[in-house]
């Protein structure tokens, strides 16, 4: 299982109105239903949020950052904002689910309680602990692992949760949630020791940046000698607009050799890659195409 955070630029709100909330709640229920994962805990702060995410077949990256680009999309459109409204890559435990899945839980449901916000969890409305109390009703939340663990003899399995819940209010957290323990990861050595191995075995390979200029042009029906000629028509343009924003979002590839590729500056294609994000909010065809790109990185060996 994931906790995962996904903060505000700048510390920065994240949340402008209930509505927002609900909004970001709409987005979450249709993630579950678009990627198959399970979301066990939520909590909505001012300037962030709190997941607990149990993943499927797709990735956690791939999952928060169409979260995160959607939302995004919502408040810049409905604002009339522009830019970047989380504060880079959103932050992701592994939580080894044996030993740590109730404290995790507790840690999420108590936030509101540790800010200060409210004195008891139950009074806060946008957390998924009304739900488990059974105070508000959210089917796309899945509360059926947690509560299990708390059904020590066939029943009471609601009580349990409270009174264990409750048990945590003005305690320090015994586990570092924020961290990980080692490598973003908390649990018992061999567990750690597992998920090192695992994830050294399972390496991904990187995507080099002829591979992506390749597929730019694939998904927009143009050749690379389309891509690179002079002048500013409207189709290379978009393409062009297109690969610089994802060779920004890419942290090992670089504007720099995309500029030696087109032919055009860096400044160029910056402003390019700037522009195109803003024109995400509202263009359904720059929209779908982001999507598209993204669903290929997840795969794109295939």
């Amino acid at each position: 299982m994931y906790h995962v955070m996904l903060r505000g630029n700048d510390k920065q709100p994240i949340f402008f109105s209930e509505g927002d909330k609900s909004r970001m709640c709409l987005l979450m229920q249709q993630g579950v239903e678009r990627f198959g994962h399970t979301i066990e805990a939520f909590c909505f702060m001012s300037n962030h949020i709190h997941l607990a995410i149990q993943v499927a077949d797709i990735s956690i990256s791939r999952i928060m950052q169409h979260l995160a680009f959607r939302y995004t999309r919502h408040i810049n459109r409905k604002y009339k904002r522009v830019g970047h409204l989380f504060q880079g890559r959103f932050k992701s435990i592994l939580v080894d689910d044996e030993d740590y899945h109730k404290e995790l839980i507790r840690y999420i449901h108590l936030n509101p309680v540790r800010a200060k916000l409210v004195t008891h969890p139950q009074q806060y409305a946008w957390s998924s602990h009304r739900a488990y109390m059974e105070l508000d009703e959210l089917n796309w939340l899945t509360k059926g692992r947690v509560l299990k663990k708390f059904n020590f003899n066939g029943t009471n399995a609601v009580k349990n949760y409270e009174s264990y819940v409750l048990q945590g209010i003005g305690v320090e957290a015994e586990f570092d949630f924020k961290s990980g323990c080692d490598a973003g990861i908390i649990g018992n050595q061999e567990f750690i020791e597992e998920i090192m191995i695992t994830a050294s075995l399972a390496k991904p390979q990187k995507i080099e940046l002829a591979d992506l200029v390749t597929k730019v042009c694939e998904i927009n029906n143009i050749t690379r000698e389309q891509l690179t000629m002079p002048g500013k028509h409207a189709k290379n343009s978009f393409a062009r607009a297109l690969l610089a924003f994802f060779v920004r979002e890419i942290d090992y590839l670089s504007l720099a050799s995309l500029s030696n590729i087109l032919g055009r500056d860096l400044s160029t294609l910056s402003q390019l890659a700037s522009r195109f994000e803003i024109k995400t909010a509202d263009d359904p065809v720059a929209a779908k195409n982001v999507e598209e790109m993204r669903l290929w990185l997840q795969n794109p060996f295939n």
